[in-house]
């Protein structure tokens, strides 16, 4: 790997460090090649094993028509952000609105003081190839309208991978209830969408977060997704991800409760089938005093796929009166599929309230006997239990257009007839 993918990724920073070069950028250059260059590296299961030779960054800046997109879309009203190829499509995307302040700076010079992120090969990579260094800032106004911010990658028709970095930075500083959508759209192409987020969401902020990795009838590209988020007093944050498997979808998320008096709420749904691999990794730290986070993450596995679960809690010395919660669910619907889960806990002092439960089995044959006793055919049977476990996560979210998207992916995913209605 040292030999192929190290002398690959220094022709791309060459020619990029020609138009994009920064000290940071450099610096975390230095950290990435060193990085490759360690033996332990070569034994992981990472992105690089995947793709042999063909890796190239898509510096191909072509325009897109928005009617391209929008059978892609679900229909809201939002500021609707287009990264496209490894940049924002300034043409079809609400640069200049009335809800939000976007800053896009071609060098990577924003000096971020407050670095909790543990730092990956993804990561290094978004610091020092993204070409446009994406800052949000949202302004005080009231009856915000959502960000919506979409990933899309097009023309690659050499069936080489695609690499499309990316590097933003989002400011949350309002009373008013924010929504945001990050939509990543995969289809019938090779790439990497590699995402590396900040967000900082200040004092007395409410933000609703969601995360869509969508499968478009293909199996063949990659998403690594790296986010930080810093939340300070009185904070209400609701997350929510739908992961549908690509080739292989990464993603690490780490919160730091700097404030006091904040909630985290986490819920994710993930998916995968043939022999795709998802990494959900998740670190909880609190700092604040009188905080709450719960976490509940389902996870279903079909084929021979494999499901990586692994999350963890700690919680410091002054952090008293947290309530900490982690629930894992998974449901193996086949004898090759593997769901591999690993909670943690990391408890500094004794003023805490904390729960770690994990449940991982298959759909209960005895029900299905139940359901065909009373008429229901055995397929139908079968959607409905594995459907009402899914729909425990969703219920929780209020906008109906979202509930709908995330219901018509999922059936659409596991080929479930349309009975929704009947919940």
């Amino acid at each position: 790997m040292e030999n192929k993918i190290y002398k690959q990724l220094k022709n791309i920073y060459k020619l990029h460090k020609k138009y994009h070069f920064s000290k940071k950028s450099e610096n975390y250059w230095y950290k990435l090649k060193n990085l490759l260059k360690k033996k332990q590296y070569n034994n992981k299961k990472i992105f690089f094993e995947y793709i042999n030779n063909n890796i190239i960054v898509n510096n191909q800046k072509l325009s897109i028509n928005i009617d391209e997109l929008q059978n892609f879309l679900f229909k809201i009203d939002a500021v609707i952000l287009f990264f496209i190829n490894g940049k924002i499509d300034k043409n079809i995307s609400n640069i200049n609105n009335a809800y939000y302040l976007i800053n896009i700076r071609k060098h990577n010079n924003i000096n971020f003081k407050k670095y909790f992120f543990k730092h990956n090969i993804y990561s290094y990579l978004s610091e020092s190839l993204t070409k446009e260094i994406v800052s949000i800032n949202c302004k005080k106004s009231f009856n915000t309208k959502p960000l919506y911010l979409v990933y899309f990658n097009k023309d690659n028709k050499n069936k080489k991978n695609f690499m499309s970095n990316y590097r933003n930075y989002i400011h949350i500083d309002s009373i008013n209830p924010i929504i945001l959508i990050e939509h990543h759209i995969n289809i019938n192409q090779l790439y990497l969408n590699n995402i590396f987020n900040t967000l900082i969401l200040n004092n007395n902020t409410k933000l609703e977060y969601y995360n869509f990795i969508t499968n478009e009838n293909n199996n063949k590209n990659y998403c690594t997704i790296n986010n930080e988020y810093y939340l300070y007093n009185n904070v209400s944050f609701k997350k929510y991800d739908l992961l549908m498997s690509s080739k292989y979808i990464e993603q690490n998320n780490r919160f730091h409760f700097i404030g006091q008096k904040s909630k985290l709420k986490y819920k994710s749904l993930s998916f995968a089938k043939n022999n795709n691999l998802i990494n959900l990794n998740n670190y909880v730290e609190h700092d604040g005093k009188n905080c709450c986070s719960i976490q509940k993450h389902k996870a279903i596995a079909l084929d021979n796929s494999i499901i990586n679960l692994i999350s963890l809690l700690k919680i410091n010395k002054f952090a008293i009166k947290t309530d900490g919660q982690i629930n894992y669910s998974s449901l193996l619907l086949s004898k090759l599929s593997t769901i591999n889960i690993q909670p943690g806990l990391d408890i500094l002092n004794n003023n805490v309230k904390c729960t770690h439960s994990v449940f991982t089995g298959k759909i209960d044959y005895n029900q299905i006997f139940f359901f065909r006793m009373r008429g229901v055919n055995f397929q139908k049977a079968y959607n409905i239990l594995y459907m009402s476990f899914i729909l425990d996560s969703l219920k929780e979210i209020n906008n109906d257009n979202l509930r709908n998207f995330f219901l018509k992916k999922i059936s659409c995913y596991l080929s479930v007839e349309n009975f929704f209605h009947e919940f």
